[in-house]
């Protein structure tokens, strides 16, 4: 009489432990197919390279000139005038570095023509200004693929953006001039910091070799 709950009782705990290991086996699959997902988009043999430097590297001279000049103000333009100039060789600096300081100046245009616009628009900064930034955008775009400068459709909108964005549209079509003119020659810098610093680290190497 006392055996038979005695063997129920096994019976049953042998089938909790039956479906505890097919759990964990089944858990053990899950985490291995995650386990190889996750892997197959990671790069563990990566090192950080020269870009990775570079672009280090022209970020700390940038924010090496704001902290001489006093200009922090604007230092973030041109910390990210560098980061989007930076390539990834000499050759390719060297091709796109005059494009991306034209692609600068018509960014520039753009975002003036976009100010000025906005201070005789009505209801421009209502909310009008939605439409109208985009619209330029389109413009800017529009004319970098015209003039064949694809490099420069980046900084270009970069620049129309600041401009247009972040000028005070209270002000004067004199003040929104001075304020472009500010914004490029920030923008300037970090073009002019990013192409040098792409350029140097290759003659220094050049020349280590040569010895």
């Amino acid at each position: 009489m006392n055996k038979e709950p005695a063997q129920g009782s096994s019976a049953l705990g042998g089938f909790f432990v039956a479906d505890e290991v097919f759990i964990m086996k089944r858990f053990a699959g899950k985490l291995k197919d995650i386990t190889e997902v996750v892997d197959s988009h990671l790069d563990t043999n990566y090192r950080v390279g020269m870009r990775v430097v570079k672009t280090a590297a022209a970020v700390m001279i940038c924010l090496l000139i704001a902290l001489l000049t006093g200009g922090w103000d604007s230092v973030s333009i041109a910390a990210v005038s560098a980061i989007v100039t930076i390539r990834p060789t000499r050759g390719e600096t060297m091709n796109s570095g005059v494009f991306r300081l034209l692609g600068t100046v018509i960014g520039g245009v753009i975002g003036i023509l976009t100010v000025v616009i906005g201070l005789f628009l009505p209801f421009y900064s209502d909310g009008l200004f939605v439409v109208v930034i985009p619209l330029a955008l389109i413009l800017d775009l529009y004319l970098c693929n015209v003039l064949k400068m694809q490099d420069s459709c980046t900084i270009s909108c970069v620049v129309t953006i600041l401009v247009a964005v972040h000028v005070d549209l209270d002000t004067t079509v004199g003040g929104a001039l001075i304020f472009t003119l500010f914004r490029l020659r920030d923008t300037f810098i970090g073009v002019v910091v990013a192409t040098v610093m792409n350029i140097i680290p290759y003659r220094i190497l050049g020349r280590l070799f040569k010895k």
